[in-house]
């Protein structure tokens, strides 16, 4: 055999077998196991409260080939669920109340935090979640630097925001939806100045804290942010009923957005008070 012969390159390897990407394999990370609910805690404060009419609702409809396993953390020594808490007191239920084995995913290593943000996405992905409950979720994981400082503010004017059922105590404040729009459009420093004009001419009532009401000052400060003294908005609109306030933004029919029509009734009585200058009127619309 020549030299040349020897010396002659090796054949190259097909394309294919040159690009071929290596196999990756998914798996779930938790770890799943049959427990009895008497080693599961629940009732976490980022999660809904279990309620009687969603728990009679799911046993009259229920599938047991359709049951998926509850959602657990192990931290600290205990067993949380993270999800499930409705399907485990339905099967209580079912079982006359006493605790039954259920089918659970195990995850570990998670903080309380992510607990939460995992609660928060799981239900975000079936839509079950009312927004005050997903917003309590939120702020329980730490995620939302939005939702802190608006929980922050709501806190420092002396008021509390009530995520769960509302009491209908004073200085609870129960439209999640509007705080949120009324932050979003005054910016921290003019919200937390909101805040103060309502306890200062309401003291609070849980009329003058519902969603009309937080909407119609929002855009009423937003408007005349410049133009108002707090003094004079404290002392004149105090002898105001905030359920007229309601009661005439509400037969407003003259334009559909519901934030102006409170806002002109706000703007109005304002107006109407004796002493100090009048405002112009400037709502776009």
């Amino acid at each position: 055999m020549s030299d040349r012969k020897k010396r002659n390159p090796s054949k190259p390897e097909p394309v294919e077998r040159q690009t071929a990407i290596p196999e990756v394999k998914y798996h779930n990370p938790g770890v799943s196991r049959d427990l009895s609910t008497a080693k599961l805690t629940s009732g976490l404060p980022y999660q809904r409260t279990v309620e009687t009419e969603d728990v009679d609702k799911l046993i009259a409809k229920w599938n047991p080939c359709l049951l998926t396993p509850i959602v657990v953390s192990f931290r600290d020594g205990n067993f949380n669920v993270v999800d499930g808490q409705h399907r485990i007191a339905a099967m209580r239920k079912m079982a006359g109340g006493g605790d039954v084995i259920v089918p659970c995913i195990i995850y570990t290593g998670l903080t309380y935090e992510q607990e939460a943000e995992l609660y928060y996405m799981l239900d975000q992905t079936r839509g079950k979640l009312r927004l005050a409950h997903a917003t309590k979720a939120l702020l329980e994981s730490g995620a939302d630097a939005e939702l802190i400082d608006i929980k922050r503010r709501v806190e420092g004017a002396g008021f509390t925001w009530a995520l769960n059922r509302a009491t209908g105590e004073p200085f609870e404040i129960s439209a999640t939806r509007a705080l949120m729009n009324a932050y979003r459009l005054l910016g921290g420093a003019a919200f937390s100045r909101m805040l103060a004009l309502l306890a200062g001419a309401w003291h609070g009532t849980p009329n003058s804290l519902k969603a009309s009401m937080l909407s119609g000052m929002a855009l009423f400060l937003k408007t005349y942010e410049t133009e108002l003294t707090d003094r004079t908005f404290t002392k004149r609109m105090s002898a105001v009923d905030p359920e007229e306030i309601i009661r005439r933004g509400k037969i407003d029919f003259s334009t559909n957005q519901a934030a102006l029509r409170f806002a002109r009734v706000i703007w109005d009585k304002y107006n109407s008070q004796r002493g100090g200058r009048k405002l112009p009127y400037r709502f776009k619309g």
